[in-house]
């Protein structure tokens, strides 16, 4: 998955959060290293995230769980983008 698609993925995640007044309510993380598999391939090595956000409605009816998985690049490149939000946030609200 590419940063934009990542981004994307964050973005629909985003607009289900606020278009159904969902509220974040908990979020849980794995972090996984692929030391070995029945092939070799580039995979071999590779680190992913793991994240679940769970939302519940406003009214508290309705909760529900959103999975992601990233690899550290896109993490970061998450973090990333979310620090420059929370940075014109902060100048600008």
């Amino acid at each position: 998955m590419s940063c934009c698609r990542l981004l994307r993925k964050k973005s629909q995640v985003t607009n289900k959060m606020t278009t159904q007044n969902q509220q974040l309510v908990d979020l849980d993380w794995k972090f996984a290293i692929n030391v070995a598999n029945s092939k070799n391939d580039e995979n071999t090595g590779t680190a992913r995230l793991y994240l679940k956000l769970t939302t519940m409605s406003n009214n508290g009816t309705d909760r529900t769980d959103i999975p992601l998985s990233v690899t550290l690049e896109q993490f970061y490149a998450l973090v990333h983008q979310l620090e420059k939000a929370k940075l014109e946030m902060d100048v600008y609200g």
